[in-house]
């Protein structure tokens, strides 16, 4: 994750059961990406959607490189 508010962001996003809720039962990944920026920028964090696109997929990435 390159951003440091997407970093921010994210840790409140764990210590937030409303907002984990919220995010939790978005159908489709670029719904996903558009509500965090959202829901970021409504907190004053500052990121874009090519930030979260690429947090996805590093995390993709970590995932699959540990059962190869």
């Amino acid at each position: 994750m390159s951003s440091p508010d997407l970093e921010q962001f994210c840790s409140e996003v764990l210590l937030d059961p409303y907002l984990q809720e919220k995010l939790r039962n978005i159908g489709s990944t670029p719904e996903f990406i558009q509500r965090v920026v959202e829901a970021g920028a409504s907190r004053g964090f500052e990121f874009s959607a090519d930030d979260v696109g690429e947090a996805i997929r590093a995390g993709h990435r970590v995932w699959l490189e540990r059962w190869i």
